[in-house]
């Protein structure tokens, strides 16, 4: 089975992207690993969610975000490894028990992580790690009007 957080060759995974930066900022380190522990945990949530969706389109719809967020993995972790962090090991994260709970908690995890990530974005002066976690806030504010949207025809 493919694992795309041990395969950093693609979404651009160039280390030489960026200028090599000053000072280590500890937080911004704490930052990012807590963005790379949230991105690892939507997966496979996203992983389980497809399988209980009711629909191919809703299936297929769960399975474009869950792309999203590995590609957010893979900027994190490009980033830390330029911070000069080190990759955790993640333990497993919850997985929804039935498809509405699981829509209506992904929900607010995807607003929570747009908020978090904008505000990472706001904290640094580094424009290639703002524009990432800028990049990665839009994201997450348009899968939580996608859940939201299958969340709706539910009901």
């Amino acid at each position: 089975m493919y694992n795309p957080f041990y395969d950093n060759q693609g979404y651009g995974g160039r280390m030489g992207m960026w200028q090599d930066g000053g000072d280590i900022n500890p937080e911004l380190v704490n930052d990012v690993l807590r963005a790379i522990r949230d991105e690892v945990h939507a997966y496979y949530f996203y992983e389980t969610l497809a399988e209980i969706a009711p629909t191919d389109r809703e299936r297929q719809t769960i399975k474009s975000i869950q792309q999203d967020e590995a590609r957010h993995y893979h900027w994190f972790t490009m980033i830390l490894q330029r911070l000069g962090g080190q990759i955790p090991e993640i333990p497993e994260g919850k997985v929804p028990l039935n498809y509405e709970e699981g829509l209506k908690e992904a929900i607010v995890d995807e607003l929570n992580a747009a908020s978090f990530y904008q505000n990472v974005a706001y904290n640094t002066d580094d424009r290639h790690i703002q524009m990432h976690f800028m990049h990665a806030s839009h994201d997450e504010q348009r899968h939580a009007s996608w859940l939201q949207y299958m969340l709706t025809g539910m009901r």
